[in-house]
C-alpha cells in the first residue's frame, strides 16, 4: 500500500490524460489488491510512449521490438477470456479498456508514418529493408514493427500465396488470402490485396 501511496503522490502529477491514467491504476491495484499490477501497467504504458519517441529521436529507446509480442500476447489472453476460451476465477490481469486504448495507440503510431506503404510494397517486391536513417525518420524500424505487429510473413511466403489466387478471376483477393495467410491481420490482408490488384492492372 506504501508504494502505492507514493506513485499517486510523485507520479500522477504529469499531463491529464496520465493522471486518469494513474487514477484508473490505483482503483485497479487498491480494489483487487494486487499493488504488483502496478509495474506491468507502468511498463505498457511506458513503452507505448517510447514507441512514440523512437521514431522522432536519433536515440534509440526500445532495443527490440519484443516488448510488441509481449503486448500481442496480452491483447491474445484478454480476448481469450473475453471469449471463455481461457477460465479463470481470478478475471483478467490487466484491464481489458486499458489494453484497447494500448493497441489502438500502437495502430496510430504505425498508421501516422505516411511513407509506411511504399516501404512495405518496395519490400515485398525486393525483400530489402529500407535505410534506417531518413527525412522519414526511422522507416526500417516502423516497418520492422508493423510487420510484427500485423503478424505478416516473409515476402517468399506471401508471393507463394498471390501465385496461387493468380489464375483465379476476382474483384478482390481478400477471402482467398485470409485462406492462405491465416495469421495475418486483415488490415495488412487489405494492403497485400491492394498491392497485388495494383500489379495486376500494371501488369
Amino acid at each position: 500500500m506504501v508504494v502505492l501511496i507514493i506513485f499517486h503522490q510523485h507520479v500522477c502529477r504529469s499531463d491529464i490524460d496520465f493522471q486518469e491514467f494513474c487514477l484508473q491504476v490505483l482503483l485497479e491495484c487498491v480494489s483487487k489488491d494486487r499493488p504488483a499490477l502496478l509495474q506491468v501497467y507502468l511498463s505498457l504504458y511506458t513503452t507505448i510512449g517510447y514507441m512514440a519517441d523512437e521514431i522522432t529521436s536519433d536515440i534509440s529507446f526500445l532495443g527490440d521490438s519484443l516488448f510488441l509480442s509481449s503486448l500481442k500476447l496480452a491483447l491474445a489472453y484478454n480476448e481469450a477470456l473475453l471469449n471463455g476460451r481461457i477460465l479463470t476465477s481470478r478475471g483478467s490481469i490487466v484491464l481489458a479498456i486499458f489494453l484497447g486504448s494500448l493497441r489502438k495507440r500502437v495502430e496510430e503510431i504505425l498508421n501516422c508514418f505516411a511513407g509506411l506503404e511504399n516501404h512495405f510494397s518496395n519490400y515485398l517486391k525486393s525483400g530489402r529493408w529500407p535505410s534506417e536513417i531518413s527525412d522519414e525518420g526511422k522507416p526500417s524500424t516502423l516497418l520492422s514493427w508493423y510487420l510484427q505487429w500485423y503478424s505478416i510473413p516473409t515476402p517468399t511466403v506471401i508471393k507463394t500465396a498471390l501465385e496461387k489466387i493468380k489464375p483465379i478471376r476476382t474483384t478482390t483477393s481478400v477471402p482467398l488470402l485470409r485462406l492462405l495467410l491465416p495469421g495475418t491481420h486483415i488490415s495488412a490482408i487489405d494492403e497485400i490485396n491492394k498491392l497485388f490488384l495494383s500489379s495486376e492492372v500494371n501488369g
